[in-house]
């Protein structure tokens, strides 16, 4: 577990245990305090994917049609940065246009969880994505009347729907792609955003992209500035080209 997890666990027990002083259940509050350093920069917890190990991925990719969402979910975080769970969670009505250009729409309505305020957003559908079939892929399951757009994962409520995919992603990247344990489903947002950062993508519009919040301008730029519009943002997208080709499902 890296040490983040670790210290965010250790800080839920705080609370309670903060609680349980309140009501004088116990004494004292033995949490206070209690963490682990943080070594190194935060950058550096998990490291991006290389243009070699986005090879690997591609060219491992199962392409089986009843297994639609192990070719598709990666693919996704590849091309837009987005959380795992953010794109486990989809429902088949987040896939939308707005203002003429295709979206994801990342909310917590229905049972879909967001890791903060600053998650909820409308992403561009990158172009690549579509060339690829992925609108073709949503009106499929559109046409079944399922809900969602992965049909085969299933709500837990510890991760929600990503559990079993986080599993069965885990296995696959240690098989076909890397042993180092930086490198993980989440390096795909690492990718995402350095990949922005190295084009000249300024700092609020990748902030936006991949759902964080806009640092020391975030209460500015909340009360009087609008969120892009999708067009700005698919322009920024459009940086996201990793020279790597794939094939069809």
């Amino acid at each position: 577990m890296s040490t983040k997890s670790v210290n965010k666990h250790v800080g839920g027990v705080g609370g309670l245990l903060r609680y349980c002083l309140d009501l004088g259940i116990v004494t004292v509050n033995y949490a206070t305090g209690l963490k682990l350093s943080e070594k190194g920069r935060v950058d550096e917890e998990r490291s991006s994917y290389s243009v070699d190990d986005l090879k690997s991925i591609v060219s491992n990719l199962p392409r089986k049609p009843t297994l639609p969402e192990r070719f598709w979910i990666p693919l996704i975080g590849c091309y837009s940065g987005m959380r795992l769970n953010e794109i486990c969670q989809l429902y088949v009505d987040d896939v939308l246009q707005v203002e003429g250009i295709w979206c994801f729409s990342i909310n917590g309505a229905k049972d879909k969880r967001l890791k903060n305020t600053a998650s909820e957003r409308m992403l561009p559908v990158h172009p690549k994505l579509v060339e690829l079939g992925f609108l073709e892929h949503c009106e499929k399951i559109r046409k079944t009347a399922a809900p969602r757009l992965w049909t085969n994962l299933t709500w837990m409520d510890v991760h929600g729907y990503s559990n079993g995919f986080g599993s069965w992603y885990q296995r696959f990247n240690r098989k076909y792609v890397t042993d180092d344990p930086k490198k993980v489903f989440h390096s795909f947002r690492h990718l995402v955003t350095d990949t922005l950062k190295q084009a000249g993508v300024q700092d609020s519009l990748i902030a936006e992209l991949i759902g964080h919040s806009h640092g020391n301008h975030a209460m500015t730029m909340s009360r009087y500035g609008k969120r892009y519009q999708p067009r700005v943002l698919l322009e920024a997208m459009m940086h996201l080209e990793y020279g790597i080709e794939t094939m069809v499902p």
